[in-house]
């Protein structure tokens, strides 16, 4: 097994895999896959389901502006228009379950990986594409999995925070496991002063540990980018845990323990098992709602939908 994917992955950088951020070179800007006719036909090519469309505020932490667009009639080639002229974000997600070639790339990127991360046991995987405009920013959020994002046309700057308080609290984390909030975070500015920043350019990865809050605000280009999550027994053991903690949290208790090992561990993987299987998950989890619908027409690409209009999302 050789690594087709990095051109920089040594000895050193993968002793810092999953306990520091991670900044690395990658080739797969240079593959022929990202070609706005590319992207286009892979647009008109991909579920419904699987297409997350954002629209969002200039500059600035307003959460609430982060909305959930309908695509309307646009074909692929149109949606890369009005990606280059508004201000939109397009999450193509788990897209390696949809389009054969994302599949195959993902393999090679995990295989590639593990040449050098020998002790990397992943048993799931994924890969996001996203697609967004010059100047648009993503909010301070934290996501479950392990992540990396790769950068293939385009620059953006992340920021990256501490995966601890106050940058994220026990509470906030487990809101976002259980998925009864979205994954955006409190974020106040002085945050930055704390911050790891990286200015992405084609070719350049970042990995960083798990659960790290960060945001991202696109340079004044189109741009596209990989995301791919990964899961191992160490963080389903994370995620069942802080899972079963947020249940308890909502009964009025204050979980003191965080052990991933021992029958503390043992009893919340017992109760994340049994709150998953009872429905209380698809009950209680939160719910998407779309505001606007895409219309290259309308002033800033945007109609707003009625209220009663609107579809939720889960």
């Amino acid at each position: 097994m050789r690594d087709t994917v990095f051109t920089n992955f040594d000895e050193q950088k993968a002793t810092l895999w999953g306990e520091h951020i991670l900044p690395l070179k990658h080739n797969l800007h240079e593959r022929s896959t990202f070609t706005n006719d590319g992207l286009a036909t892979l647009l008109d090519s991909i579920p419904e389901d699987r297409i997350a469309i954002n629209t969002m505020g200039p500059k600035g932490d307003d959460v609430s502006t982060w909305s959930y667009c309908q695509r309307g009639d646009l074909s692929g080639e149109q949606l890369i228009e009005a990606v280059g002229q508004g201000r939109i974000w397009i999450n193509l997600t788990k897209i390696n379950e949809t389009a054969e070639e994302f599949g195959d790339l993902l393999d090679e990127m995990f295989a590639s990986i593990g040449v050098h991360v020998r002790d990397l046991n992943v048993y799931r995987n994924s890969m996001g594409l996203l697609i967004s405009s010059p100047n648009a920013q993503v909010f301070y959020h934290a996501d479950v999995p392990g992540q990396s994002l790769w950068q293939i046309r385009g620059e953006k700057r992340i920021y990256i925070y501490p995966n601890r308080p106050p940058f994220l609290h026990a509470s906030d984390l487990e809101g976002i496991i259980r998925g009864v909030t979205e994954e955006e975070i409190g974020y106040e500015p002085w945050f930055d002063e704390h911050a790891s920043v990286f200015d992405l350019k084609p070719g350049d990865m970042l990995h960083w540990p798990l659960n790290g809050p960060h945001r991202v605000e696109n340079k004044d280009c189109l741009n596209v980018s990989l995301t791919t999550e990964h899961w191992t027994p160490e963080i389903r053991r994370h995620f069942a845990v802080h899972y079963g903690n947020s249940v308890l949290r909502s009964f009025g208790w204050t979980p003191k323990s965080t052990d991933l090992y021992g029958p503390n561990a043992w009893a919340k993987f017992g109760l994340t098992a049994f709150w998953r299987l009872s429905g209380m998950q698809k009950r209680q989890s939160f719910k998407r709602k779309v505001r606007f619908k895409l219309d290259m027409s309308a002033p800033g690409l945007l109609v707003p939908l009625h209220a009663n209009n609107g579809m939720a999302q889960a």
